[in-house]
């Protein structure tokens, strides 16, 4: 694996103020849930302003950790996946769709990407992008 993919869990840790356990529990998940978008901004401002949408981890650490913008659920939730599974968390991705506002019946694209992490064989919903 080259630097630019491995993920950078030190720069995470300080961007979102964490210094917890680093064990794959409960705890450090919940911790980690509610750090992350506490500290990282909801941002869609690149799709909006026609900008290229880069979801490869460097350029996701580039744009959230070191240049401090936010992002959207696709950037928020690959760079928690890659950041979970550093800490040896069994993360799986799932597309979601957005109901809200459509007539009943409507089935729209899938446009939303959702996280859920298993923990002791239990497996939770890990969603930090939202806006």
């Amino acid at each position: 694996m080259s630097v630019a993919s491995k993920a950078n869990i030190d720069a995470w840790f300080e961007r979102i103020g964490f210094a917890g356990s680093i064990a794959p529990s409960l705890e450090t998940l919940n911790q980690l849930h509610q750090l992350h978008p506490a500290a990282i901004p909801y941002e869609n401002l690149d799709p909006l302003m026609g900008a290229p949408v880069r979801l490869d981890l460097a350029n996701l650490q580039q744009k959230l950790l070191f240049d401090r913008r936010g992002g959207y659920c696709f950037e928020h939730n690959l760079l928690f996946k890659a950041m979970l599974e550093e800490l040896d968390f069994e993360v799986k991705m799932h597309g979601a769709r957005v109901l809200w506002g459509l007539a009943e019946g409507e089935e729209p694209p899938l446009r939303h990407l959702v996280l859920t992490v298993e923990v002791a064989g239990v497996t939770y919903l890990a969603d930090v992008g939202f806006g």
